[in-house]
């Protein structure tokens, strides 16, 4: 069996939190004034993970992110993150959005350094930091260039190390590679999995793309469509480095788009 389907259930006894949660959502609601986006959600993410959310558009896993890392209050209920409530943004949770948001005035290095602005440290010690960073993601050699010298591909992955730099427990993603060629996708997604499996830092993934979720997740969160909640939770026990012409990797991708496109 490739993979093994839970449904989740939506009952308080749903989640139980284990000594290995690093993130609880607990019955998480979002709205805006008439609009319901989220409802009931409720997920445990353990220290090492790597989830992916899917679902169609606008059913709410953008927010989840937003409000995981700070940036958007919940209505109701609750995200816990080491056993404490989120109260605003927090250096234990890095973010990459779809664009790599870089400041084009400033270099390579100094754009990964703002990752640790509020870190107390001197500038040659969020220097040498920053390119080690560089070196992980493989851009050393641009560490002193400016933006308008990189390709969409290596400016995400300056994106992805300004996320990583300060250790953040959790590393969130919102569709980072979907702006990308299918080449350059294709890589990085592979450089995203070899980070994580390095670093081992919890990271939660938001895209569009099945094949992407089937080819990096420990588990796929599939959500229904506005308000979103959670379908089905698909564990997925294929092993790394995944083919994605093996049968088994399509029958998962087609149970997954089946459960994203189910009335």
């Amino acid at each position: 069996t490739f993979t093994g389907i839970s449904r989740h259930p939506l009952a308080p006894t749903g989640a139980t939190m284990t000594d290995s949660t690093l993130v609880s959502f607990r019955h998480v609601h979002k709205s805006w004034q008439q609009v319901t986006a989220l409802q009931n959600f409720s997920l445990d993410i353990a220290a090492g993970e790597l989830v992916v959310l899917v679902g169609s558009s606008g059913c709410g896993k953008s927010t989840l992110l937003r409000m995981l890392i700070g940036l958007e209050p919940v209505t109701q209920g609750e995200i816990r993150v080491n056993g404490e409530p989120v109260r605003g943004v927090g250096k234990e949770r890095g973010i990459v959005f779809q664009e790599p948001r870089l400041f084009p005035w400033l270099t390579v290095i100094d754009n990964v350094m703002l990752g640790l602005a509020d870190e107390k440290l001197s500038r040659g010690v969020k220097r040498q930091r920053a390119l080690a960073m560089l070196e992980r993601v493989q851009l050393q050699e641009f560490a002193h260039a400016l933006p308008s010298r990189l390709s969409g591909g290596m400016a995400q992955r300056v994106a992805i190390a300004r996320g990583l730099i300060a250790r953040p427990q959790i590393l969130m993603l919102d569709e980072p590679f979907g702006a990308l060629d299918a080449l350059t996708r294709h890589t990085l997604q592979q450089e995203l999995l070899h980070i994580h499996r390095r670093t081992g830092t919890t990271t939660l993934l938001v895209t569009h793309d099945v094949e992407e979720a089937v080819a990096l997740a420990d588990r796929v969160v599939v959500l229904s469509p506005r308000p979103g909640r959670i379908r089905e939770v698909v564990t997925l026990a294929l092993p790394h480095p995944r083919q994605r012409d093996d049968e088994s990797f399509s029958a998962a991708c087609r149970q997954i788009r089946t459960l994203i496109t189910c009335a």
